[in-house]
This record gives C-alpha cells, structure tokens and sequence, in this order.
C-alpha cells in the first residue's frame, strides 16, 4: 500500500521532460487589420462595405474614393451610392462639412451613413482602433458611429 503513493510522488516529479525557456519575442499583438481601404456603398437598400486594394488612406482620400462611386465590378455585384453627384465634401478625422452651399439636410440617412462609416473605417484604420471607437461629426447633427447607420 505504501509503493502507491511513492510511484505517484516519482511520477509526478518527472512531469513531461520539457525543459523551461525564456520568451520569444513575437512582435505587436494581431489588430484584425483589414488590408487596404474600407468604402461603405448601398447594396439591396442597406449599407454594406467594399474594400479596395488602396490603401490604408485618410479620411479625405476614402471619401474621394466613395464619391467616385462603385467600380463596374462593385455595380455588378449591386453596389450602388445615395451621395448626390453634385456636392461637395470636405473631410477630416473627425467629421466632415458640405461646401458650396450644400446642407446636410440634403442627404438621405442612407448617404449620412455612407460618409460616417467611410470617414470612421478610415479613421479607425489609422488610429488602429475599433471602428466603433470612432465618431464622427455631423453638421447640425450629434456626433455619429457608423454602428447607428448600419
């Protein structure tokens, strides 16, 4: 009865025979990184992303992309823009300003969407945040996610 516990003690102490080792540098820590640039169009009457190869841009350069609207493979696939052709936009980090008289009130809630989820996912891939992080500044509105549009 006493050869049980000894064998168990003996077993125990001999482990796996993987000896200790010192840490091994990896790097930063994966971000879930999307390569290139995030564009949010309208696809089926709801918001949905592309990404294009570009990239990662600022926030002006991303809108510049989306107001150029979807490619012919993006349209083929329905991607369409609620943005107006004529206006407009002038871009920052934190939001953006229609120009040349253009009015926010103009803009479907779809097309407010498009600019605030664009100019966030621009944003966020910048400041290597979570696209829910951002908000984004709308004139004469409250500061938007791209959460509330989507």
């Amino acid at each position: 009865m006493r050869t049980w516990p000894l064998a168990l003690l003996l077993a125990a102490c001999t482990a796996c025979g993987v000896g200790p080792t010192d840490v091994i540098p990896a790097g930063e820590p994966a971000r879930g990184f999307i390569q290139g640039t995030r564009l949010y169009f309208v696809q089926h009457d709801r918001l949905a992303s592309v990404t294009r190869p570009e990239g990662p841009l600022e926030a002006a350069e991303a809108v510049e992309l989306l107001a150029d609207g979807p490619t012919s493979k993006e349209r083929e696939r329905s991607f369409t823009t609620r943005l107006p052709e004529d206006m407009a936009i002038e871009v920052d980090d934190d939001g953006f300003t229609l120009n040349k008289g253009g009015s926010v009130s103009r803009l479907s809630r779809t097309a407010t969407g498009q600019l605030v989820c664009t100019i966030a996912a621009a944003t966020a891939a910048k400041r290597g945040v979570d696209l829910d992080d951002v908000r984004v500044a709308v004139p004469g509105k409250p500061e938007a996610r791209c959460a509330d549009f989507t």
